[in-house]
């Protein structure tokens, strides 16, 4: 591993155990799957999975005969993934330690249906899309999200307090910050884009109590 994927995995095994306090985690993941619509008996990769909130709900979605591998680069969170598949008590979920920007492993043509819940904010884009792109059968598709630049505002305003401290912070949405890029960047990969779905998302007071601890520890600082 380079020394940015030891970083990210060291990241979020800190952030595992209080991840799934962030409840604007679960529903944009979930709001993901909606909007994928996976139909069943599909083959369905989650990159970046995480906890597991948009593999299980994409597991509930395709139905015992589909089969959703989900996987991230940090074991914490694959631990704290597998307590909720099993409280779940789903079995078409198989979850791997990986990197989901390079996963040989997988043949061409592997998955109907890509995922990635807000994951390409610590990935570099096109590497990630291309391998998806690989990844994916003929006919299928990949669904991200990501955040608009400058958002959330805990974000810019974690940012701009520290640069009242001599510190600056780049702001990791940029890259698919607006419409225009993420469409760019889909054809970039060789992807054939959809129009892009813009919606707000909502953080409750808890989603903001974490926010602090989540941008004090996050990788993008440690570059």
């Amino acid at each position: 591993m380079t020394r940015s994927r030891d970083t990210t995995e060291a990241a979020f095994n800190k952030r595992a155990a209080t991840y799934d306090r962030n409840s604007w985690h679960i529903r944009y993941a979930g709001r993901l799957v909606d909007l994928a619509a996976p139909t069943p008996g599909i083959r369905i990769l989650d990159a970046a999975t995480g906890t597991g909130f948009a593999a299980i709900a994409a597991a509930r979605a395709t139905g015992p005969a589909g089969h959703v591998v989900g996987v991230d680069i940090s074991a914490g969170m694959l631990d704290r993934a597998r307590q909720s598949i099993t409280a779940a008590d789903l079995t078409n979920i198989d979850l791997i330690q990986a990197d989901a920007t390079s996963l040989p492993q997988f043949a061409d043509a592997s998955f109907d249906l890509v995922l990635c819940s807000a994951g390409l904010l610590y990935m570099p884009v096109q590497a990630a899309l291309r391998e998806w792109h690989r990844l994916l059968a003929p006919g299928g598709l990949i669904g991200f999200s990501t955040m608009r630049e400058g958002f959330p505002i805990a974000a810019r305003l974690f940012r701009e307090h520290a640069l009242r401290y001599g510190l600056s912070l780049t702001d990791p949405t940029a890259p698919l910050g607006t419409e225009s890029r993420c469409v760019q960047a889909l054809r970039e990969a060789g992807i054939i884009p959809a129009a892009p779905v813009t919606e707000t998302v909502q953080f409750s007071r808890g989603d903001l109590e974490h926010a602090w601890e989540a941008h004090a520890y996050g990788t993008h600082h440690h570059a």
